[in-house]
């Protein structure tokens, strides 16, 4: 009997899928960057009038409602907006629709390392190239490798800084190629690169609801760009992407900003306060202008990152990014769940367990 790893493609041999926590228990997950300022109220208010009857209907097929409700938000027309199942389909869709096999894709390193698995899902070569030491951008080498799809993080994650927008406008009208600016931490930073990308023929700005609008748990992004660049992703889309529920939960979340402004004010409160008890513990703690941070532990990091889960606090080991070994990164959410972490890592370190 034929096996499905015997049918699978060859591409895919060397192919290793980044993995992700699932909540169990009493689990305190401060790895996945989510809000954790608790769920929209969007949500909760939608849920009391949703026609929940209706659900036997299939969803909008291109989400027309939220796609106008973003137009109007971002001043740009609906046919400049594209929805998905989170950002994540959108990379996605972007990678399938602009690589053949064997085109190049490009992105600076570290960053978010679904561009590059999406881009070699899609037979992409992948070309990465490394920050200056001090986590900044240098667009040159970026720029010779004259890549067909390029993806770049502004804010970056998982450095947590913001590039300068000198370098990336050179990203942005670089001709010959498309370039995904993703836009997924801006609400946290106040950066808005938005009219910079519009600017450009060749640039899709992607952007997510899963961040500070606290509703990860739903799936909703979206991306900006030219229409005619929007008219080629949706070819590529399958229809009803988006659930209707989703939709108007998104929608009234837009409608509704002071949750979401408040717990971005929130977070910066409470990030100073991380920052601070982190360098406090020994940690090489990064500026960071996102809603999580990242140090370098003093204590062997992956084994820190071991021991803390086994105490029920789970953070995110970045030795296995280029530039980034013996970090952790702590997702910043309200100061009795940190105080759980800077407890469990005070013991740990004092005790040196790590």
């Amino acid at each position: 009997m034929t096996s499905a790893g015997e049918l699978r493609r060859r591409s895919l041999d060397s192919l290793t899928r980044p993995s992700y926590s699932i909540a169990s228990g009493d689990m305190a997950l401060l790895n996945d960057n989510a809000n954790l300022y608790g769920v929209n109220p969007a949500a909760v208010d939608v849920a009391r009038s949703f026609d929940f009857a209706r659900l036997w209907a299939y969803p909008s097929e291109s989400s027309e409602g939220l796609r106008a409700r973003i137009a109007s938000e971002l001043s740009v027309s609906p046919d400049e907006v594209i929805v998905g199942n989170g950002s994540d389909e959108l990379l996605d869709i972007i990678s399938k629709c602009f690589i053949d096999p064997g085109d190049l894709f490009a992105s600076p390193s570290p960053t978010f390392g679904m561009y590059k698995f999406y881009a070699r899902v899609n037979h992409a070569e992948v070309r990465e190239h490394l920050l200056r030491p001090d986590f900044s951008l240098d667009a040159t080498p970026l720029l010779e490798d004259g890549a067909k799809l390029m993806a770049v993080c502004q804010p970056n994650n998982p450095t947590a800084n913001l590039f300068e927008r000198s370098e990336l406008m050179r990203l942005i009208r670089r001709p010959g190629g498309m370039t995904i600016l993703d836009e997924a931490y801006s609400d946290f930073s106040g950066s808005d690169m938005l009219k910079d990308a519009m600017s450009s023929e060749s640039c899709i700005d992607t952007r997510t609801f899963s961040k500070a609008y606290g509703i990860a748990g739903l799936r909703v992004g979206f991306a900006v760009s030219r229409k005619d660049v929007i008219g080629e992703l949706r070819r590529v889309r399958t229809p009803f992407g988006l659930n209707s529920f989703s939709e108007a939960v998104a929608i009234s979340a837009l409608d509704n900003k002071g949750w979401m402004r408040d717990s971005v004010s929130r977070m910066r409160s409470d990030r100073d306060y991380l920052s601070s008890r982190m360098r406090a513990l020994g940690f090489d703690v990064k500026p960071s202008v996102c809603n999580f941070v990242i140090g370098r532990s003093p204590v062997d990091g992956p084994g820190l990152v071991a021991a803390l889960r086994s105490k029920g606090v789970a953070v995110r080991d970045c030795s296995t990014f280029p530039m980034l070994e013996g970090f952790i990164r702590v997702t910043v959410g309200p100061r009795p769940l940190l105080d759980r972490f800077l407890e469990a890592a005070e013991g740990i370190i004092g005790g040196g367990r790590a």
